[in-house]
């Protein structure tokens, strides 16, 4: 039987073949294949880092979890490194998500209800995937030059997110760019560190919400104007 001819489309060059379609894989086209590999690799390597520590994660025990090829792995990611960079990426876009959400929604708020909102997102979030948040918050930490640099920077993000919003409250918005960014860097501290702890501690997921009320205090003390307690 001679096979069906494939369609052209006319351009000055001539009649040139149209692209071969994306076929469909066990009801899944190529692409959404794909991802849906990309995916299981990323998530399988969230837990092995999570579990193992990085630096004893092995490439064959990701590929193992996530039902996928070493040859498959290494398409997407140059290496261990380059995995786990783009696992804590996925995890701050998550987290930095929700950070942005609540901000969006405390707009009318006084300054001590947005804290507490902004803080509550920030451990609900954490809480909701505990490995994901001990690659973020631990297992990134020191684990290479490039992921330091990659914590680094989102660490500095972060703080931005605070600093902004204290330029636009008028107890800080005369007072220094140094000062702002100081009391932002602190402000995020005090948040990370207690949530860090009780990941370390395996009691996050349990115990996230009696985080809430003492740090919005601690880091409402820092940052508010006594006058508007």
């Amino acid at each position: 039987m001679a096979r069906a001819a494939r369609s052209e489309r006319v351009t000055e060059r001539g009649a040139v073949p149209d692209p071969i379609p994306d076929r469909p894989y066990a009801g899944m086209s190529l692409h959404a294949r794909r991802g849906d590999q990309r995916e299981r690799i990323l998530l399988a390597a969230r837990d092995v880092f999570a579990t193992s520590g990085y630096a004893a994660a092995g490439i064959d025990e990701i590929v193992a979890r996530a039902r996928v090829s070493r040859t498959t792995f290494y398409e997407f990611f140059e290496n261990k490194e380059k995995c786990l960079l783009s696992v804590f990426q996925l995890g701050v876009k998550r987290v930095a998500s929700a950070l942005f959400g609540a901000v969006a929604d405390t707009g009318e708020l006084q300054p001590i209800e947005r804290i507490r909102a902004e803080v509550r997102a920030l451990a609900k979030a954490y809480a909701a995937d505990p490995a994901m948040a001990r690659i973020i918050l631990i297992e990134i930490v020191g684990a290479t030059p490039t992921c330091e640099q990659a914590r680094v920077y989102a660490r500095d993000q972060a703080a931005r997110v605070i600093q902004a919003q204290l330029e636009e409250y008028e107890y800080w918005r005369s007072r220094s760019p140094l000062k702002r960014r100081v009391a932002s860097v602190a402000a995020m501290a005090a948040i990370s560190e207690p949530i860090t702890e009780l990941l370390s501690e395996n009691r996050l997921e349990a115990e996230w919400e009696t985080l809430v009320e003492p740090i919005t205090e601690f880091v409402g003390r820092g940052l508010i104007d006594p006058q508007d307690w």
